[in-house]
């Protein structure tokens, strides 16, 4: 077995299974933060007496 192959390759796979991992997680992180401001124009559309406001968080959802 030639190691001097063998090493970088794996060291490679370790590495890239390390940054698949670090993509997943921030993924999620950007799926919450998603879902978080839905939900809070969800809120402000609903609840909001300014229409101005009201009509920016209408505009906003669909394109979230």
């Amino acid at each position: 077995m030639d190691w001097h192959s063998f090493l970088p390759k794996l060291l490679s796979m370790i590495m890239s299974l390390l940054d698949s991992g670090n993509l997943r997680n921030r993924v999620y992180q950007l799926n919450e933060k998603l879902e978080l401001a839905r939900v809070a124009l969800d809120d402000i559309n609903r609840i909001d007496d300014i229409k101005l406001i009201k009509q920016i968080a209408q505009r906003t959802l669909p394109k979230l």
